[in-house]
């Protein structure tokens, strides 16, 4: 059986293995006293970040961290949102299956429901061919701090 739900227990043992597994897959290997936890869910109640997980076999198999983003000048005037993908990752099993792309739809319709037509995500090179099939176009226009490629998408 599989299904996608939201998920919010980002310090549930569940959450911890998935999210571990998709740091091993980045070449990062998490400290036993990490706060990475913490800061997952200090960003849920500050900035509203929200998960979309995949389940198969009532495993979390895949996630999709994504938060709505405000931008808003001094004076109020201008005021425009857009989506933000945090991280996206599927279990090396489950990869070549769609997953990706249906917590990706999860998303846009969480994203429609909100009046929201942009999405934005930074990318490293190993997944930019995935991102341009899926309709997201490479934006230089945009800076990001963490020195990866901004990828924009109107939906």
């Amino acid at each position: 059986m599989e299904s996608f739900e939201y998920f919010c227990d980002f310090k549930s043992e569940e959450f911890k293995e998935i999210f571990t597994d998709y740091y091993l897959s980045e070449g990062i290997t998490l400290k036993e006293n990490t706060k990475v936890f913490d800061e997952i869910e200090n960003s849920s109640k500050n900035f509203g970040t929200k998960c979309v997980v995949y389940r198969k076999a009532n495993k979390i198999a895949g996630f999709i961290l994504f938060r709505i983003i405000k931008l808003r000048d001094e004076k109020k005037f201008f005021k425009y949102n857009f989506g933000y993908i945090e991280e996206l990752y599927v279990v090396e099993n489950e990869r070549n299956k769609h997953v990706a792309t249906k917590l990706i739809e999860q998303f846009e319709i969480y994203l429609n429901q909100n009046k929201i037509r942009t999405i934005v995500l930074t990318a490293d090179e190993k997944v930019y061919d995935f991102y341009k099939k899926k309709g997201f176009k490479e934006d230089n226009s945009l800076t990001c701090e963490n020195e990866l490629k901004c990828f924009i998408k109107r939906i």
